[in-house]
């Protein structure tokens, strides 16, 4: 059962009324509730999940339900994950605003600090909140009764959020207005500049269609986005990565989420995948997720006999193209820029009145956990 644990003030009553001015759309009104779910259980409110993701300051479509979804379905990982729901109106049934996972605390004594959910599958972490509320909703967060018996969460930490995102740069200009003591911590370093000096990819190109003719698939129908999944897994299953055990054909929860999550995402047009064919027989695929100009890099594979031509970066660099994207985030083999790869950090808030206590909340104990936050 979905565990409401939090009630925050009506707004005006205090900290959310410093956001004046710093939003363009009219303010919700009404108390904010808090509720903590299971992510498996979260399929009951997937049309406002999806409503939200529509609305966040920051897309992301590894928290969609076409992702998430399936990821608790299949994935050992997943299955445990929690949600912090924030919404206006009645829990289920109300206006959601805040789609936030974070890690369970398990310890029997300290600090209230809740910690962002984060997952090396996930190419953001950055939590689904409303563009107009982001500040409101990260208000309920720091000022709900903490999990285990605590008064008040005493800071939000969340990784694997993007350094030049909105979210980032939104939290970090509201700071200051809502009381908040912010900053944002470097987790992975910035990304390489490209590499120079190799053949170009023309040239590439040109040497491998000696070999054959080669063409470019892409997924026009649902049908054709999973001939080319099972493609691109039966050319993964046949290189390197499956001789050191660690092809997705040879792991069948992840073989399982591969086939659902595509799915899952091509019915709103937040998966593509694509092939090059060489002679009619693939020699790269790729999957990538999102929408817009934007899209993630998710999974590849290519021929490891025509690896010296660079099939996989022809092919992204094909699809870039004909996409019209502005960035297509990853990491592929090679000296061949044709990816970028995201900043990410750590964005920790804590509220002013708390600024005495360590950041990462070890200024003191809070009481040991209820008997009754057990179950």
């Amino acid at each position: 059962m979905p565990n409401l644990f939090a009630l925050n003030a009506p707004a005006g009553s205090g900290g959310p009324a410093a956001l004046s001015g710093l939003r363009s759309a009219a303010p919700v009104s009404g108390a904010l509730h808090v509720e903590r779910r299971l992510l498996s259980a979260c399929a009951a409110i997937e049309a406002q999940w999806s409503d939200l993701a529509e609305r966040a300051v920051e897309p992301n479509p590894f928290f969609e339900p076409g992702f998430a979804l399936p990821a608790a379905q299949h994935l050992v990982s997943f299955r445990d994950a929690s949600v912090l729901l924030v919404w206006q109106g009645k829990p289920g049934t109300g206006r959601l605003l805040g789609f936030i996972p974070v890690l369970r605390n398990r310890r029997l004594f300290g600090s209230d600090a809740v910690t962002g959910w984060h997952d090396s599958r996930l190419g953001s972490a950055a939590p689904l909140i409303d563009r107009d509320e982001t500040g409101r909703v990260l208000d309920a967060v720091l000022g709900m009764r903490g999990a285990w018996g605590s008064s008040a969460v005493s800071s939000l930490l969340l990784p694997g959020v993007d350094r030049e995102g909105q979210l980032a740069r939104t939290v970090l200009k509201q700071a200051a207005a809502m009381g908040w003591v912010a900053a944002l911590g470097a987790q992975s370093p910035p990304p390489a500049p490209p590499a120079e000096g190799g053949p170009d990819l023309a040239a590439l190109r040109h040497g491998l269609s000696r070999h054959g003719e080669l063409a470019l698939v892409e997924a026009g129908s649902r049908q054709e986005l999973r001939d080319i999944v099972e493609m691109l897994l039966a050319l993964e299953a046949s290189g390197p990565l499956a001789r050191a055990g660690a092809a997705t054909l040879q792991d069948i929860r992840e073989t399982a989420f591969l086939r659902a999550m595509t799915r899952s995402l091509a019915r709103t047009r937040q998966c593509r995948a694509s092939l090059l064919t060489l002679d009619g027989q693939p020699v790269a695929g790729a999957i990538m997720l999102g929408k817009g100009r934007r899209r993630w890099l998710y999974a590849t594979a290519q021929d490891e006999r025509f690896a010296s031509f660079a099939p996989l970066a022809q092919l992204l660099a094909q699809s870039r193209r004909r996409s019209h994207l502005h960035e297509l985030i990853g990491e592929i083999a090679g000296p061949h820029a044709v990816t970028e790869r995201l900043a990410l950090g750590e964005l920790r808030l804590l509220p002013q009145s708390r600024r005495g206590r360590r950041p990462d909340g070890r200024g003191a104990l809070s009481p040991p956990r209820r008997a009754a936050a057990a179950g």
